[in-house]
């Protein structure tokens, strides 16, 4: 066998072509697979067309050639295409050399039977089109203007994030080696990196009614409440300079990446989870400017939910400044939010009275939060408060003081040790200074002001002195010494584990309150999902769109991962993703190879069996295993030729 390079008028087509000489004798050829433009190089066309042929006919090296992992991908790609054209036939005697007499069974070879990409990845993928056929994507892509091309490319590109993210450069090679070539259709398989570009594009330019759709049907399938809404944010650093994109910017970063340009993304959850809505900021953006932003998007995601009454945002303390709570208040909505560490000194007298203080039902031994609702008017001005008009008179806040021994604990360590380390820091500098290392003051101060900075939480706790040492006849020197506050170290103590909510709902309890405001935690789950499980972080993209487009698709498979937790969930299986990708990784695709006596090979492609634990999932999705798409070809020895 050889390649051919064909012209036409349309292009260049590759072919495999095999040589065989006619029942007269002479030489004859004729194409075994086409493969369109395929960017093969040259220098690989005859030993991947000697190791075509010999897969074909079955022949074994005695001294197997070594191949690249590209070569040997392309083997695959091209045996693969063969079986789905099924039109070849074999020119000489079929299948591997015979050890001795063969077993046979209504004329099957059974010392014959092989089997042949047994690894393709089916049992994931299964669950991830599930929840896109559940979620109807289809039918919403469509109605945006995609075509069932761009839909398949669409449907891969988030199948992959949601099973084993890779870049949209690797994602053909993934593609082909899953059994979404089976169950899309075999032009999945043949798309370049450049197809599924160009069809991220499209997905981030309708991002709006893509994930309005969503909210939509999620709301149709699962019936969920959206009076309740968490608006929380994450970031995600790159790899480069990222000059091309103006957002990329370097900023605070929750992974102490700070040496990285990022990206900052805002998004709305509600109670169960679902993601609602997005936005993308510039990397540099504090998460309590954001907010004026995000007003939209919350609007979109509580619907017809904020018609019927004032729908609860529930923020962390980072985006709760007092202008952020103004605003909700001005577009209709309620807020439930925490106030952050600072401030909770300014109710320490209330904190340490027991009286009034209610325990939490249900909570286990070691885990116990106590609770207490108290109003406040509104007008009472509090620390940081945002310049503004005043709050009319008469109207209330409530607060919800809470303390938590675990936390406490917790807490209680982190300022133990943020301690030791401050104290280490401040040895080192006071050995320098005495040492004479360090003579000038102000170059003291400047390393003193280092030292603090670094430390922030508690350097407030120490007083440091540096102090003029005079020796006659010595040059001047300096010394440095530093105490604790210990009156100011204790009642900061005294307060560990306590923290403040604030909300403008009247109606509910403080344990209610304290409930609702835990659902927060499925914010952070699923930006944990996002950075950990979907390839959202680190981003590889340079050029903003594409930066866009890789945040929207990891959201995208993100819907899915969560439709399909939601579901276990209903059933009483609190498995995660991962755990349910484990088990179903074992289910696959593979291609028999079944020889007869009479010359012919039957290659069939099919699924295998699942196991009992497969089956079980399958079942609570209303997955049909049993008829999923079966492949066979006949390879039939051409007779009265020869070679």
């Amino acid at each position: 066998m050889f390649f051919r390079l064909k012209h036409s008028k349309s292009g260049q087509v590759l072919q495999l072509l095999e040589s065989y000489r006619n029942q007269e004798g002479q030489p004859r050829q004729r194409v075994v697979v086409s493969l369109g433009d395929a960017a093969l190089s040259r220098s690989d066309w005859r030993p991947l067309a000697s190791a075509v042929q010999k897969r074909l006919y079955g022949i074994d090296d005695l001294f197997p050639p070594e191949h690249t992992r590209r070569q040997q991908n392309w083997i695959e790609m091209i045996l693969r295409r063969i079986d789905e054209q099924g039109r070849w036939g074999a020119l000489q005697p079929l299948g591997r050399a015979s050890q001795g007499p063969s077993t046979e069974v209504d004329g099957v070879l059974l010392e014959k039977l092989d089997h042949s990409e047994s690894g393709l990845l089916l049992g994931p993928i299964l669950l991830g089109l599930q929840g896109w056929k559940q979620l109807r994507l289809d039918e919403a892509c469509k109605e945006v203007g995609f075509s069932g091309a761009q839909i398949e490319a669409a449907k891969a590109s988030v199948i992959n994030r949601l099973v084993e993210p890779v870049s949209e450069n690797a994602l053909p090679q993934w593609v082909r080696q899953t059994a979404l070539g089976d169950l899309l259709g075999s032009g999945v398989g043949k798309a370049d990196r450049h197809r599924y570009y160009r069809v991220s594009d499209l997905l981030v330019e309708n991002r709006e009614r893509l994930e309005g759709h969503l909210r939509q049907r999620q709301g149709e399938l699962f019936d969920l409440d959206r009076t309740i809404l968490l608006y929380d944010l994450t970031n995600t650093h790159f790899e480069g300079v990222c000059a091309g994109n103006k957002q990329a910017r370097r900023g605070k970063n929750k992974q102490k990446r700070h040496d990285c340009a990022q990206i900052v993304v805002g998004m709305v959850f509600d109670r169960e989870g679902f993601a609602l809505g997005h936005r993308i900021f510039a990397g540099n953006r504090h998460d309590s400017t954001t907010l004026v932003e995000m007003i939209e998007e919350l609007q979109k995601a509580a619907g017809s939910a904020q018609s019927a009454g004032r729908a609860l945002i529930i923020m962390d303390a980072g985006v709760a400044s007092e202008e952020n709570v103004r605003l909700l208040g001005e577009a209709g909505f309620s807020y439930l939010v925490n106030d952050t560490r600072r401030l909770r000194g300014r109710y320490g007298e209330a904190f340490l009275e027991e009286e009034g203080f209610e325990p939490l039902p249900g909570r286990k031994p070691g885990q116990e939060v106590k609770v207490k609702l108290i109003e406040q008017p509104l007008s009472q001005a509090r620390p940081g408060q945002a310049e503004g008009p005043a709050p009319p008179e008469g109207l209330s806040e409530f607060l919800l003081l809470c303390k938590s021994p675990r936390r406490g604990a917790k807490e209680e360590a982190m300022l133990s040790g943020a301690e030791v380390r401050y104290t280490e820091a401040l040895q080192k500098l006071q050995k320098r200074v005495q040492g004479g290392k360090l003579k000038d003051l102000e170059k003291i101060q400047r390393s003193i002001g280092r030292v603090q900075g670094q430390h922030p939480r508690v350097q407030r706790f120490y007083q440091i002195d540096v102090n003029k040492v005079l020796c006659e006849g010595q040059p001047e020197q300096f010394q440095l010494s530093f105490r604790r506050k210990d009156q100011a170290c204790e009642k900061e103590r005294e307060l560990l584990g306590c923290y403040v909510l604030r909300t403008d709902q009247a109606a509910l309890a403080g344990t209610d309150l304290w409930q609702l405001y835990m659902t927060l935690t499925r914010a952070e789950d699923g930006f944990k999902a996002l950075k950990s499980d979907l390839g959202l972080r680190p981003n590889r993209h340079h050029i903003e769109p594409r930066v866009d487009a890789h945040v929207f698709i990891s959201i995208l498979a993100y819907h899915l991962l969560r439709f399909i937790e939601y579901t276990l969930e209903r059933h009483g299986d609190n498995r995660c993703w991962q755990t349910i990708k484990r088990v179903l990784q074992t289910h696959t695709y593979a291609t028999l190879t079944v020889p007869t006596k009479y010359g012919e090979i039957y290659r069939i492609r099919k699924a295998g069996i699942p196991e009992a634990s497969h089956k079980q999932i399958y079942h609570l999705f209303h997955i049909d295993w049993k008829n999923l798409p079966v492949k066979m070809t006949v390879v039939k020895r051409k007779s009265k030729t020869t070679l």
